[in-house]
């Protein structure tokens, strides 16, 4: 009796959830995919792929793809863990997921030059919405990659949005 109980006790909540997919999708497309197929379609893959990335991003002048700060954010992420690419996307965009192709994406991801007097003291920006993110004209990989690890890593409200404002770190020189 007890056995039974167990091997059912989930129904009405497992017929449930089937009732909302119903909704989205026609169960009987579901029954094709496996679980993992299921699950890849619905959230896409948790590793960023930076090729994908890459070829759907646009700039903002005056930066290019070859600009010298460009290359500098590509290495960057070329460098970042897989967690940090992830941060980066959530960052940029709220999820921390990149759709599976190119043709699934909703918008193209925009780099814009952050207008500052001191670019490598200064932090990159995100607009959520826009899948946007403002970039100080950085010279150097080191200043970049600190500031970005700090905003991944502490700027993750999206609720706040321009509210920040330009803001610096000036720098120890007792180091």
């Amino acid at each position: 009796l007890m056995y039974a109980y167990h091997l059912s006790e989930f129904d009405v909540q497992c017929a449930a959830i089937a009732r909302g997919l119903a909704t989205q999708v026609p169960l009987n497309v579901l029954r094709v995919f496996t679980w993992n197929q299921a699950e890849l379609l619905v959230t896409g893959r948790n590793e960023v792929d930076l090729r994908l990335l890459r070829e759907m991003t646009v700039y903002d002048s005056p930066f290019t793809e070859s600009h010298p700060t460009m290359r500098l954010f590509w290495e960057m992420m070329e460098e970042f863990t897989p967690a940090e690419r992830s941060m980066m996307i959530k960052f940029a965009w709220s999820r921390d997921r990149l759709p599976l192709t190119a043709a699934d994406f909703s918008s193209k991801f925009k780099i814009t030059r952050l207008h500052t007097s001191n670019p490598n003291q200064s932090f990159p920006q995100a607009h959520t919405c826009f899948f946007t993110i403002d970039v100080p004209e950085y010279t150097d990989l080191e200043a970049m990659t600190q500031r970005c690890r700090y905003a991944i890593e502490n700027c993750t409200s999206i609720d706040n949005d321009g509210a920040a404002g330009d803001f610096q770190v000036e720098e120890d020189d007792e180091e």
